[in-house]
């Protein structure tokens, strides 16, 4: 069976390797990966594939839900031994990623990361918005690096599943030509983000996706630091199928060999798990 189109995002997270001759899945699970999966459990994600690779990493996949709710999503979290900390910048990379997380009591959630001090706001005035239900959305950093804009579950698949990515400002436009090209996405909107900048929003329904290119920050938008998802912590990753998988890998360079029906690209800006998007 194909793999799914599904809401599948991804964070590169530190991690030291084990001692010589200690197996990593006997390595007990603590700091920022502990952190990232408490996270995650608080918002209602429970495990699904674990993998060893020695030398690497190792990795973490959790899940909320069943594959047929609208609110579906999966989390990749796996540590790499040997990624550090990018230096810092003026203002965001480009293909820097914000992943949308909703639920259906979303400040409930929200109170219990700051409980146990998972996750900080980027602006503390929105988070006291939030909080009085002034407004639905809340961009918060996690434990593993990542942002996230989190608020209440979507009636459609593609206001559940999407993803932002900043953009050089003089690069919107053809990024956008890309995957509308590769990916059936169109553009439906473009609006302020959060303050920060300006996205230009792209969608489709089926398989249910929406992609919000960033531009327009008033520090502008810096050069990628590096390509190397095992070398960045914090470099996001996520899934999208195309309209034709072949001819995506053409007009993309390879991170990695395929693994069978799915494709490691750079596409534009961003690191993807491409797959084969199923026909109507």
């Amino acid at each position: 069976m194909a793999t799914p189109c599904i809401a599948h995002y991804g964070t590169t997270i530190i991690e030291s390797a084990p001692p010589e001759g200690v197996a990593q899945k006997d390595v007990p699970i603590e700091g920022q990966l502990a952190d990232t999966l408490e996270f995650l459990q608080l918002f209602g994600f429970e495990p699904l594939i674990e993998n060893f690779y020695p030398g690497m990493g190792r990795q973490y996949i959790w899940r909320r839900g069943e594959t047929t709710d609208v609110d579906y999503l999966e989390k990749d979290n796996f540590t790499s031994y040997r990624a550090e900390q990018r230096p810092a910048s003026a203002g965001p990379r480009e293909g820097d990623t914000i992943f949308r997380l909703t639920h259906r009591d979303p400040v409930a959630i929200y109170q219990l990361w700051q409980e146990r001090g998972l996750g900080t706001p980027l602006s503390e005035s929105a988070a006291a918005a939030f909080l009085a239900g002034e407004q639905s959305w809340l961009l918060v950093r996690g434990p593993d690096g990542q942002v996230y804009e989190v608020g209440p579950s979507q009636e459609l698949a593609c206001e559940n599943h999407r993803v932002y990515v900043w953009t050089a400002d003089e690069r919107v436009d053809e990024v956008a030509v890309a995957y509308q090209k590769h990916f059936g996405l169109q553009t439906v909107v473009t609006e302020s983000f959060h303050g920060l900048g300006t996205v230009q929003l792209l969608s489709r329904e089926a398989p249910g996706v929406s992609l919000g290119l960033l531009s327009g920050c008033a520090q502008g938008v810096q050069p990628r630091w590096t390509d190397d998802i095992f070398v960045e912590a914090g470099y996001s990753h996520f899934r999208l199928g195309a309209i034709d998988m072949p001819a995506t890998q053409r007009d993309s360079r390879e991170a990695f060999p395929a693994a069978g029906d799915v494709g490691f690209i750079h596409f534009q800006d961003s690191y993807l798990e491409l797959v084969q998007a199923p026909a109507d």
